[in-house]
């Protein structure tokens, strides 16, 4: 199945840059540190490398500036993942195109100790955030990129995790950008162009594909007590090993355009379970008040 045409979504700023973009986001939640997750996080990688060809990560984030991504680097990235040193969190990027927000985008912070011993951050966790173009999507198809995402979720020990359409925009400019899906689109994720990382073992929203693991699964009830709450046409789960699950909400991610009647049943069905659950931001981002942003997230609750 070939997925439908999605909206291009894009902001600029004033002089013209875009700050906005629509994307395919596959994000994944670990409470765990580097040092402990670091050969899965290398084979997750791996795979992404591979799969996405003829499209390839050309270029990394090297000192101050991007550098060529070739065997050497990627070696050198490997070894900087596996030894990043004491007391040193793993950290890195890679594009296709390191000045674009519309391409293939990595961006992976495994932190050396959790919890990170400084109050203000003591809900951070490692993140594999995996971008990749609108167009992609549209190209291989849904059941291509639900492939591709379980293939990297088998071998990631996440406590959460998602993958969606979504709007990506600095967090500076969230004011701006979530104007262009408030009206009409609340199916469209809005994310931030970099990984977040304070989401213990909170879930990140209600996706297309929505992974869980622990606590929240057990809190749940299980696959069980899942599969007894969400008996739905439309919504499919799938077992996971190492007591995880997928939970996929229909057969490609939705808009939810308005427009076109679009009411996301499966989303508000899972929202209303998951509620006790969700991740919500407590402070401004950029010039968005909390507020603004709760009623947002809240969006299939309310």
């Amino acid at each position: 199945m070939k997925a439908m045409q999605y909206p291009r979504l894009r902001h600029r700023n004033f002089r013209g840059g875009l700050i906005a973009s629509d994307a395919l986001l596959m994000c994944f939640y670990m409470q765990h540190p580097n040092g402990r997750i670091a050969p899965a996080v290398i084979r997750a990688l791996e795979i992404f490398r591979q799969r996405i060809h003829p499209y390839q990560l050309a270029w990394y984030a090297g000192d101050g500036q991007s550098e060529p991504l070739d065997d050497a680097a990627w070696e050198m990235i490997r070894k900087e993942i596996f030894e990043p040193g004491p007391d040193i969190s793993a950290f890195v990027q890679l594009w296709d195109d390191p000045i674009g927000l519309t391409g293939f985008h990595v961006d992976y912070r495994g932190l050396d100790v959790i919890p990170l011993p400084w109050p203000d951050r003591k809900d951070d966790v490692s993140v594999l955030y995996l971008r990749l173009p609108t167009a992609y999507l549209e190209e291989q198809g849904p059941e291509w990129v639900r492939t591709l995402a379980l293939d990297l979720a088998a071998e990631l020990p996440f406590n959460s995790g998602y993958v969606d359409f979504v709007l990506c925009a600095d967090v500076g400019t969230f004011h701006e950008a979530i104007e262009l899906i408030r009206p009409r689109y609340p199916g469209v994720h809005l994310a931030s162009n970099a990984a977040e990382l304070c989401m213990n073992t909170w879930v990140d929203g209600v996706h297309w594909m929505n992974f869980l693991g622990q606590p929240v699964l057990g809190k749940l009830g299980g696959v069980t007590g899942l599969r007894e709450r969400l008996d739905l046409p439309g919504i499919s789960l799938q077992e996971m090993s190492g007591d995880r699950v997928l939970i996929t909400l229909g057969e490609q991610p939705e808009t939810g355009d308005v427009k076109a009647g679009q009411t996301l049943p499966l989303h508000r069905a899972l929202a209303r379970l998951l509620e006790p659950h969700l991740h919500h931001q407590t402070k401004w981002v950029g010039d968005l008040r909390p507020e603004d942003l709760l009623r947002w997230e809240r969006r299939f609750l309310d």
